[in-house]
C-alpha cells in the first residue's frame, strides 16, 4: 500500500532524506536547479505551507519510501507532475506514475496532467508515453507532454 506523506508534514530526517536524494546526481542533472542547500529546501518546505497551487509527496511503500511527486500550477483544468525516484531503487517509476495518475485525475480531478522532460532523458520520456503521454511541443532543452483524463 503506498503512502502520501505530505511535504509540509515532514520530519526533520525525511526533510534529509529528500534533500539528499533531491541533490544526488543520478537525479539533480535532469533537474532546473542542479542543486539546493539545506536553508533553501528548509525554507521552501516552509513557503509549501501557503501556497495553493502547488502540492509535493513523500511516497512510501510499505516500509521504504521510494520517490517524490508533485503536483504544480493546479486549476479546475490542469496541472503539471514532477517526479523522482530514491536513487537508490530500481523499477519504481510505474507505481509513481500510476499514484501520479490516480491522485491528479481522482483527488485534483483535473482534466489534462501535463509533464516536461528534458530532451535527454530517454528513460523519463518512454515512461510518459507508455503511460499514454504525448508531446505536444518541444523546444531546444525539453518535451511538453499531456495526458487527458479519460474519465471526465
Amino acid at each position: 500500500m503506498l503512502e502520501l506523506i505530505n511535504f509540509t508534514s515532514l520530519s526533520d530526517e525525511q526533510k534529509l532524506m529528500v534533500l539528499k536524494w533531491r541533490n544526488d546526481e543520478r537525479i539533480a542533472k535532469f533537474m532546473k536547479n542542479k542543486s539546493v542547500g539545506k536553508a533553501e529546501h528548509f525554507a521552501f518546505l516552509e513557503r509549501l505551507k501557503s501556497i495553493k497551487d502547488k502540492i509535493y509527496f513523500l511516497v512510501k511503500d510499505e516500509s521504504e519510501f521510494i520517490g517524490v511527486i508533485s503536483f504544480v500550477d493546479i486549476t479546475k483544468q490542469s496541472c503539471e507532475f514532477g517526479v523522482y525516484k530514491n536513487p537508490e531503487l530500481k523499477g519504481v517509476g510505474k507505481k509513481l506514475l500510476d499514484l501520479i495518475k490516480e491522485y491528479a485525475f481522482f483527488t485534483l480531478k483535473v482534466g489534462l496532467l501535463k509533464a516536461k522532460a528534458y530532451n535527454n532523458n530517454e528513460k523519463a520520456l518512454a515512461l510518459y508515453e507508455n503511460f499514454g503521454f504525448k508531446i505536444y511541443a518541444k523546444d531546444g532543452e525539453f518535451s511538453y507532454l499531456e495526458l487527458k483524463n479519460k474519465t471526465d
